[in-house]
């Protein structure tokens, strides 16, 4: 039994819920059934895990029915009745939390038994306590459609042919509350398309676009920060990034948590994507403002971090020298990681020894990393092959290129332009390496000619992962002659 559907859905249960469902199913409205109360009652004893050799069936058939021959049939009977009810207790309990079913179907109970007044005092009620909530999201919208519906239903047959504004009210919730789902998935479906090069269908996407543009101003602060949010996707315009934030700025409390949490995602996705794609240093300072203000209203979290994302938001600010904001970040943050602590926690603090020149320090947390995750295996060896250069380790600097190289040719799940830009990475550094180490050092006109090649070369590389193109113009324009 302890594998059964109703134990799996009982050790979802908490506390609170297995005594609200004790007395669901004490109940008799509910269940009539005596057997099914002493059956909860014996398995609420193995709660919360549930994994006692007691739950086997004919264990619970003997606790309950000591007096009697063990028979399946008869507790499995049992225990289906008692899974139907836990359904009906899940469905129940959902209802009750749910205001809108609540009032929806109360209004209709009010309007279908003529309780006119009632009615009208529970939909003025309903409908103000809508009307006072700042937010306007997909859900509001939907709501105030269900509201204008059942308006209608109450006044026609009172007033045939009359308040027809309440079909123009609908309509228009009905379109706000399609316009907010369509493009939160057309967002989504163009950072994938991007980011995985994903293929999809983006069904009436023109049309909903050409709508946006000719009825901007008339659209609500979430339609708009959403329309900008796709034109920054297809576009990269750093003029649109600044519109959005104006809009974020003036509208923030019209907009629900996950579209705020949405904003967040793809503002930073756009500074990222100027800083690994483009090279380009504008927006580090505002993709750190980002992080910053997502983590300061609180709006990023679900309840644990993970740990490829806590390592991000500290490089984010690092980058920026906000020394002080990352450690208090990983202190205060550190014991949400769901997963690989101690080697994010080495990552993190070796990567701020790194950037702040103790490269030492930097080297020995660094060492002490083993994630299963390629991406933090690429930066792990980026790292360390950097602080090799730098400190002049050139023999490890070699052999930490062999490695990488290898490394790159196992790794399938690398995509093929990332694999060019990191091959690129590795050949120049060798070069920097082989000079540093040549006999023609100190020839100023052989270097700066090989200077000159190499910063060519690593123009010409496509992509500043990890930081990897800033960081060679860093060494060939610092480069010892």
């Amino acid at each position: 039994m302890y594998k059964s559907k109703l134990i799996q859905l009982l050790k979802t249960f908490s506390a609170a819920e297995l005594k609200q469902f004790r007395e669901f199913t004490a109940s008799p409205y509910f269940n009539k059934n005596k057997n099914v109360i002493s059956l909860l009652e014996v398995l609420k004893k193995y709660y919360p895990e549930f994994n006692s050799k007691k739950l086997e069936s004919e264990e619970v058939f003997k606790e309950m029915f000591p007096d009697e021959e063990y028979d399946y049939f008869k507790i499995k009977n049992i225990s289906s009745d008692l899974l139907a009810i836990s359904k009906e207790f899940l469905k129940i309990s959902y209802f009750q939390k749910n205001d809108h079913l609540n009032n929806k179907f109360l209004l209709e109970q009010f309007r279908d038994r003529d309780l006119d007044k009632m009615h009208e005092q529970l939909f003025k009620s309903y409908s103000d306590s809508l009307t006072r909530d700042p937010v306007r999201d997909e859900a509001y919208f939907l709501k105030m459609s269900d509201l204008s519906k059942e308006l209608k239903s109450f006044y026609s047959p009172k007033n045939p042919n009359s308040d027809f504004e309440l079909f123009q009210d609908q309509l228009d919730n009905e379109l706000n509350h399609f316009l907010i789902n369509a493009l939160e998935l057309y967002t989504t479906m163009l950072h994938e398309i991007k980011q995985n090069n994903c293929s999809f269908d983006l069904k009436m996407f023109d049309e909903v676009m050409i709508y946006l543009e000719k009825n901007f101003s008339k659209l609500t602060p979430v339609i708009q920060m959403y329309y900008y949010i796709t034109l920054l996707l297809m576009n990269n315009d750093q003029n649109i990034f600044y519109k959005l934030k104006d809009i974020f700025k003036k509208h923030s409390a019209s907009l629900n948590e996950y579209h705020t949490y949405m904003y967040y995602l793809h503002m930073s996705g756009f500074c990222a994507e100027m800083y690994n794609i483009y090279c380009s240093k504008d927006f580090m300072k505002e993709h750190f403002y980002l992080s910053k203000d997502s983590f300061d209203t609180g709006t990023i979290f679900m309840g644990k971090i993970m740990y490829l994302d806590f390592l991000n938001y500290v490089k984010i600010a690092v980058r920026v020298d906000e020394y002080e904001w990352a450690e208090k970040y990983i202190e205060q943050y550190k014991d949400m990681l769901n997963e690989e602590k101690e080697s994010t926690l080495n990552f993190c603090y070796g990567y701020i020894e790194f950037k702040k020149g103790n490269r030492s320090k930097a080297l020995e947390l660094m060492s002490k990393t083993n994630f299963p995750n390629y991406i933090i295996k690429l930066q792990v060896k980026i790292i360390m092959l950097q602080i090799f250069y730098e400190e002049g380790f050139y023999d490890q600097a070699v052999a930490g290129i062999d490695s990488f190289r290898h490394f790159l040719g196992r790794e399938k799940s690398i995509k093929d332009n990332y694999k060019e830009s990191f091959s690129d990475f590795l050949k120049i550094t060798g070069e920097l390496v082989r000079l540093q180490q040549s006999v023609y050092v100190n020839n100023k006109k052989h270097v700066e000619a090989e200077l000159m090649r190499l910063r060519e070369a690593a123009d010409r590389s496509s992509q500043n992962q990890f930081g990897i193109k800033l960081w060679l113009f860093d060494m060939l324009n610092s480069f010892k002659k």
